[in-house]
C-alpha cells in the first residue's frame, strides 16, 4: 500500500517538474535572466532617503541663437551630507565640489515649445513670449524665496536677446528682478582655429 503511494508521489513530482519545465521553455528567457528575475521577486526594494539638500543659489540660463531662444531656470544644490559622506576625499576633491555644485533643471522653456515652428522661432515675439512665459511660471510655482540670489546667463546675440531684456526690464520681469545679483555673458568668441561649419539656412 505505502510502495503504491510513494509511486504516486513521484509521478506527480515528475509530472509537476515537466510542467513547470515546459513553462520555463515556452517563455523567452534565458536561463541567467530567469535566475537573476527569482532573485528580484525575493528581495525587498530599497528604501528611497530624502537627500538634506539646500538651494545655495538660482541661474537663468538665457541663449539666443540665430534660428531659436532657449530659456532655463536652475537650481544650485549642495548636500550638507556631502563631507560625511566623503571622508576620505583630499582638500583640492572637496573645493572642486564646491566650485562645481550640482545644478538641477527646474523650469525649460523654448520658442518650440510654445507653438512656434520653423522660421517663426527666430522672431522677436517668440523670444518675448518664451521669456515671459518662464518669469510667469517662477512667480507661479513660488520657486523664489525672499532672500534667494539669481544669476543670469546669457548666450549669443540673437533677436531674442533684446526681447529678454526688455521682458525683463517691463513688468512681466518685476517679481524675479529684485532677485538677480549678478548677469554674465557666456557667449562664445572664435580665435582662428578651423573653419567654421556652413550656415544653416532656412
Amino acid at each position: 500500500m505505502f510502495s503504491g503511494l510513494n509511486t504516486l508521489r513521484k509521478q506527480a513530482i515528475s509530472l509537476n517538474t515537466s510542467s513547470l519545465a515546459s513553462r520555463w521553455f515556452s517563455t523567452s528567457l534565458s536561463p541567467a535572466a530567469a535566475v537573476r528575475s527569482s532573485i528580484a521577486s525575493r528581495t525587498k526594494p530599497f528604501e528611497v532617503t530624502k537627500k538634506n539638500e539646500r538651494v545655495v543659489m538660482w541661474k537663468l540660463y538665457a541663449s539666443f541663437h540665430r534660428h531659436n531662444t532657449l530659456c532655463s531656470f536652475v537650481a544650485v544644490v549642495e548636500d550638507m551630507d556631502f563631507l560625511k559622506k566623503n571622508p576620505d576625499l583630499s582638500y583640492n576633491e572637496k573645493v572642486l565640489y564646491y566650485m562645481r555644485l550640482p545644478h538641477h533643471i527646474k523650469l525649460h522653456y523654448s520658442a518650440g515649445m510654445l507653438g512656434f515652428r520653423k522660421s517663426n522661432r527666430a522672431e522677436y515675439e517668440a523670444a518675448y513670449q518664451v521669456s515671459t512665459r518662464l518669469f510667469k511660471a517662477i512667480e507661479e510655482k513660488n520657486l523664489l524665496g525672499p532672500n534667494d540670489k539669481v544669476e543670469v546667463v546669457l548666450k549669443d546675440f540673437g533677436k531674442g536677446r533684446e526681447a529678454f531684456s526688455s521682458a525683463l526690464q517691463g513688468k512681466e520681469g518685476a517679481f524675479i528682478r529684485p532677485h538677480i545679483a549678478r548677469v554674465t555673458d557666456n557667449t562664445k568668441l572664435k580665435f582662428g582655429g578651423a573653419r567654421s561649419k556652413k550656415l544653416r539656412r532656412l
